[in-house]
């Protein structure tokens, strides 16, 4: 049987191959292009990202919500902005809608939608779709690239372009050999980590507010110093913290301790709250210390911050002095909790470290260590924060890699 020949081969069927392949499609022509997926559908991690809305961009794009080599990075963020990639799905019949903080979603959020506009303009451009083919080895042959799967499966193209993804969330990912592809071709990798996970947090601490959920300013210290805050929903887990914000802060704490600093009243200025407290202590003497956050806060997270301060049994309030009050009043405005890393991948969002930029032309996403293969999306070093930016940079990566490798 004669091995199939293609133009070019794209290696992964998730946001950034997707793309890719849409745009070189429409350059190369039919039967052109290959798209490879290990999975036996593509798109499985682009459907269950935002909680299956997906997230596809953010209109506040900036290099200053991103990690990893991102002064490299930059003049493609300028390049690729969020209109671009919008105008790009408009294209494809994909209306979207924002939210007031700049995320972007599918107008009828589903996730759905997104990978059938990508999937319908990759079948529409004569790209064929080979799912439930992992490429295992790819070597340089014949002036292009012979590609390989475990059952012996080979094909054969001018050109290659790796949008594998990364190693997090293992369950919806396939082709968790694009590193080691990609190391096999002549590039390194920057240490690999678990990104936008959890934040781990004593058991004692939170496992009595398993389930709960509070709106607060979260900031993150380290060795005393306040490194990044941003306000969200904090949700309690067993020996875990986690919603947005704390994604968020995981990524600024690769390694060793921390402290997550909760603000539980960010619009009420503390001595406005200690004023309160002075005001409870008169307008209700006999109310039990442990209640003292009750008309406050989440009612367990009020207990358990009065815990904390010594305020348990039938104690009343009308025994706490002004600094018992004062204490009271710092612990909501700044509730300290100890915090490291989360480890495992299971619960990662997204991957942190990769493929150096330095290491990729960022006009065109050609390899500067082997001609003819282009990188694109999550196997790169560069990561960014909730919020549509890890998307935007999947699109943007293979976007340019589409049309660079169709010319």
């Amino acid at each position: 049987m004669k091995m199939k020949r293609y133009k070019l081969a794209v290696v992964g069927a998730g946001a950034a191959g997707l793309m890719a392949a849409c745009q070189a499609g429409k350059a190369l022509g039919p039967e052109a292009v290959a798209l490879l997926e290990g999975n036996p559908k593509p798109g499985k991690k682009l459907l269950a990202t935002g909680n299956g809305r997906c997230n596809l961009t953010n209109l506040h794009i900036s290099s200053a919500r991103y990690h990893g080599d991102v002064s490299l990075a930059k003049p493609l963020l300028s390049a690729c902005p969020p209109e671009r990639v919008l105008k790009a799905f408009s294209a494809l019949g994909l209306h979207t809608r924002a939210d007031g903080e700049g995320r972007v979603y599918p107008y009828g959020l589903q996730a759905a939608a997104v990978l059938q506009a990508l999937r319908g303009s990759c079948e529409e451009g004569g790209a064929s779709l080979f799912a439930g083919f992992p490429v295992t080895a790819i070597a340089p042959r014949q002036g292009g690239f012979l590609l390989q799967s475990p059952e012996g499966a080979e094909l054969w193209a001018e050109k290659c372009l790796l949008a594998c993804g990364g190693a997090a969330s293992p369950r919806h990912s396939c082709q968790e050999g694009g590193y080691a592809l990609a190391k096999r071709l002549g590039h390194s990798l920057t240490p690999l980590r678990p990104g936008l996970t959890p934040l781990a947090c004593p058991k004692k601490l939170t496992s009595p507010l398993k389930g709960m959920r509070c709106k607060a300013r979260a900031a993150l210290w380290i060795q005393g110093r306040e490194v990044y805050a941003e306000s969200g929903e904090v949700l309690f887990g067993e020996g875990s913290l986690s919603g947005i914000c704390i994604f968020n802060l995981s990524l600024r704490l690769s390694a060793g301790q921390g402290e997550v600093a909760l603000d539980l009243l960010e619009g009420m200025e503390e001595k406005a709250l200690l004023a309160y407290l002075e005001n409870l202590r008169s307008g209700r003497p006999r109310l039990p210390t442990r209640e003292i956050f009750s008309g406050l806060v989440n009612l367990r997270v009020g207990q358990q911050i009065a815990k904390s301060l010594g305020f348990t049994g039938e104690k009343q309030i009308s025994a706490l002095s002004r600094e018992d009050l004062r204490r009271a009043a710092r612990a909501v405005k700044d509730w300290r909790l100890p915090v490291s890393p989360w480890e495992g991948w299971d619960s990662a969002q997204i991957t942190a470290g990769g493929v150096p930029l330095s290491e990729v032309n960022m006009k065109t996403m050609e390899s500067r260590r082997q001609p003819g293969l282009y990188l694109a999306g999550e196997l790169l070093n560069l990561h960014g924060d909730c919020g549509g930016y890890n998307l935007h940079w999947a699109w943007a990566t293979g976007m340019t890699a589409g049309l660079a490798a169709g010319r």
